[in-house]
């Protein structure tokens, strides 16, 4: 706060100088000049040579002037050389700015006319050179303000950028004054200079700093209010007082759009990085539609959506998870270790925070944790299948998909033919690998929306999404053939399975599907009664 009292205060001296009319003529002869300097020396010290060098130069023009003025100087076309070099130097930095496509700028194009009408007046002399020169950097300007209503307000830009539209405006008031009569010392149309020579320089530092000053803004807005201002005195002329009047309103609610445009868009930014943040914090094993890291990373991807639209894609290469696509623009997310990466189908229009990607990292660690203890607890460790606890977690998914799109779910009880046999004569261990191979075969034989149980010892409960008995039947006789023509040593003869099937239906609910496994446990039973190695419907 202190910084921006100064500065006010600062602004309000130069003006009352400026239009006070005893110290008027003095604000011209030497304020100006001497703010000119200290604008070139202030951007040379901060390493800005060409904007620099145009303001030094300006200023030790203006102090030749005064000079000559005051009969220390005698008259000559060398007092012209700072003034061309200090424009020269402008019109370098001024080029070396990226601009855009204008649009909305060009409403400011007829101040133009203002130079270009006194370039028609002989009696001006060199001076003309200057008016045309004031009307081609006024385009170059025009170029390089349109950014702010495309791409946000650059740092210091809008500062710079009305502060150069001041010094033109005043140059080519100057001339016409110049043309019309002849111009009064002390006019106030001295101010537009010395507050244009102020708000470049610090403009141009903001802008390289990277930043956007309340400070800057209100002198911005201002001084546009202000241009107006001092050219309605006599005797400036009506057209010269129509244009500025012109200037001034277009060039202030022209920056006060850009004000609400850059509003709007922290206010867009605000709204998806609170959208991304609540996203991540509803990010849990419970959101997904089974314990798996795919389903975590879907549901990431679809938080980081909210951040960056443009996301396609997610990846963690040390659990080789990849979710969406790989495209040629990521973004690397830090995860302790493993190699994540955010891909977008474009790159970023402007910086993410890092804060950011680090968050979005450590939820995914963390959540990845929750998924493998959570794993851990609902499978069965021998085979890795579902066990009783991991069925009454998932089986509620399982229904309401099958009420949903009207899936009809058939219930498959499995049981491995004379078990017991083979713990007693090869041993447990032998046994275990029964039941490895087994579980390795149905987690090869069902789908993602499928669910495969270790019921209990030996026997084995598969729940078929989408598939009447029929097909149910169908993918256990796939499962009994891989299993009878794969060997597990030294078991000399080959396995068999027994099996019972019920269901078929869209179910109603969980009594309904408890019932079926019932159904299924007595056609397995049926089964083994009739003679094994066979599958029975109820």
């Amino acid at each position: 706060m202190a910084v921006v009292a100064y500065g006010l205060g600062l602004v309000a001296l130069l003006l009352f100088l400026g239009l006070f009319p005893p110290t008027a003529p003095w604000s011209e002869r030497f304020l100006t000049p001497l703010v000119a300097l200290g604008g070139g020396v202030f951007l040379l010290r901060h390493r800005r040579q060409s904007w620099g060098l145009g303001l030094l130069f300006l200023g030790l023009g203006d102090l030749a002037w005064t000079l000559e003025d005051l009969k220390s100087l005698p008259r000559g076309l060398y007092l012209e050389f700072p003034y061309l070099v200090g424009y020269a130097a402008l019109t370098w930095a001024l080029l070396k700015i990226p601009g855009g496509k204008p649009r909305l700028s060009l409403l400011l194009m007829p101040l133009a006319l203002l130079g270009l009408a006194s370039a028609l007046k002989p009696e001006l002399g060199i001076d003309r050179i200057y008016t045309v020169w004031d009307a081609l950097l006024l385009l170059l300007l025009l170029l390089r303000l349109e950014p702010l209503f495309q791409e946000g307000l650059p740092g210091g830009r809008a500062l710079w950028g009305v502060g150069f539209l001041l010094f033109l405006v005043a140059d080519m008031a100057y001339a016409f004054l110049e043309a019309a009569g002849g111009y009064p010392t002390g006019h106030p149309v001295h101010l537009l200079w010395t507050l244009g020579y102020l708000l470049l320089a610090l403009g141009v530092v903001e802008e390289r700093e990277g930043r956007a000053s309340f400070l800057g803004q209100a002198l911005a807005l201002g001084s546009l209010f202000f241009m107006p201002a001092v050219l309605l005195n006599d005797p400036t002329p009506w057209s010269v007082r129509l244009l500025a009047l012109y200037g001034g309103l277009v060039g202030a609610l022209g920056l006060l759009y850009a004000l609400h445009l850059e509003w709007r868009r922290t206010e867009e930014k605000r709204v998806r990085w609170t959208r991304f943040l609540e996203a991540l914090a509803r990010l849990s094993p419970s959101v997904t539609q089974t314990l798996s890291p795919e389903g975590v990373l879907l549901e990431a991807l679809g938080a980081a959506q909210h951040l960056l639209p443009q996301a396609v894609g997610l990846e963690v290469r040390g659990r080789r998870g990849l979710v969406g696509e790989r495209t040629p623009h990521s973004l690397t997310i830090p995860l302790n270790g493993d190699a994540a990466y955010l891909y977008l189908r474009t790159p970023p229009e402007e910086p993410v925070p890092q804060g950011f990607l680090s968050l979005l990292g450590e939820r995914i660690k963390q959540v990845l944790k929750q998924v493998e203890w959570g794993t851990l607890a609902l499978t069965d460790p021998l085979t890795g299948l579902l066990n009783r606890r991991g069925l009454e977690v998932e089986l509620p998914k399982l229904l309401a998909l099958a009420r949903r799109y009207g899936a009809p779910v058939s219930v498959v009880m499995l049981d491995i033919d004379r078990f017991k046999r083979v713990n007693d004569t090869y041993g447990h261990p032998v046994g275990d690998e029964v039941l490895r191979l087994l579980g390795r075969i149905l987690q090869a034989s069902v789908r993602r929306e499928d669910l495969a149980v270790r019921y209990g010892g030996e026997e084995f409960l598969l729940l078929l999404y989408g598939a009447n008995r029929e097909a149910a039947k169908e993918v256990v006789e796939r499962i009994r053939y891989r299993f009878r023509t794969q060997r597990v040593e030294p078991i000399p003869y080959p396995l068999t399975l027994s099996a019972g099937i019920a269901g078929g239906e869209v179910p109603e609910g969980e009594a309904q599907v408890e019932d079926w496994i019932l159904k299924a446990d007595y056609a397995l039973l049926r089964a083994k009664e009739t003679g094994r190695d066979r599958v029975t419907l109820a």
